[in-house]
């Protein structure tokens, strides 16, 4: 079955909205069938059984059943206080390389310049083909749309502001250099 691509962000956000609506464990009782783990009913003094794990389940997924909205939570946060840490350090970068270029240094290269020229380029575009599935007539925005999707990126200027971009940039050049050999 296909079914359309969507985005990490579109995934986190899915995830994200599954975790918050979730409903806690308020209780887990016990008995010969095993753990039963309950939640607020519609009367508020009963509780509901919302799932049951035998005895006989492995005591590694027992454990992730009973934290089944804890564990995402916190790999959720750990995903945004990462993407806070990757935003402050290109902002860091971004700023030390405009002092480096104010004091007369070396002007950072300008890699959306270089994808923008090298997704007009003839052989370019048939290394885009080749190695990238870009389906013909390969036209300069075909190429350009297949580079960013490659690259990870929503726009060519994320090359300029992002590490990690401008490095799988770095290497499709470089791939594309011995593709042309």
């Amino acid at each position: 079955m296909n079914r359309p691509q969507t985005s990490a962000k579109e995934r986190l956000e899915r995830i994200r909205a599954l975790v918050i609506s979730a409903a806690p464990v308020k209780e887990i009782s016990s008995d010969t069938a095993g753990l039963h783990l309950e939640t607020d009913g519609m009367d508020p003094a009963e509780t509901e059984v919302m799932a049951s794990v035998p005895h006989t389940c492995p005591t590694a997924n027992r454990e992730l059943l009973l934290k089944h909205a804890e564990i995402p939570a916190q790999l959720i946060r750990m995903v945004d206080a990462l993407k806070q840490l990757t935003e402050r350090q290109n902002a860091d970068l971004n700023a030390l390389r405009l002092k480096l270029e104010e004091k007369g240094g070396s002007p950072a290269k300008d890699y959306a310049a270089e994808c923008a020229m090298k997704c007009s380029e003839p052989a370019f575009k048939a290394f885009m083909e080749a190695r990238h599935g870009v389906a013909r007539p390969l036209t300069d925005e075909r190429v350009t749309d297949a580079a960013r999707k490659a690259l990870m990126i929503a726009s060519r200027a994320d090359l300029n502001k992002d590490r990690q971009a401008a490095a799988r940039w770095r290497a499709m050049v470089k791939d594309f250099d011995a593709w042309k050999r």
